[in-house]
């Protein structure tokens, strides 16, 4: 999965099950989240944020979930190694 598929799926994936509230006027975008794909600790911070906001969670596609967390602890692992 290339990063702008990644991060496509990030949006859908946080749409679909609400794990962000949405501020006035602010909004998560596929655009936004590949640009930032490139920093360490914001890819640390999504994987820190879906792990908490799907953890207790009873209605999610759970193989959904963890190819979205493997593709994203990819990204980070390519990140701290390079």
């Amino acid at each position: 999965m290339n990063r702008k598929q990644l991060a496509e799926e990030i949006v859908d994936f946080f749409a679909i099950y609400k794990l962000l509230k949405k501020q006035k006027g602010l909004a998560l975008t596929a655009n936004q989240v590949e640009e930032q794909l490139g920093d360490v600790s914001f890819v640390e911070n999504l994987i820190h944020i879906v792990i908490l906001k799907t953890k207790y969670r009873k209605h999610i596609d759970k193989d959904r979930l963890k190819r979205l967390l493997v593709a994203l602890e990819e990204i980070r692992l390519d990140l701290e190694y390079i």
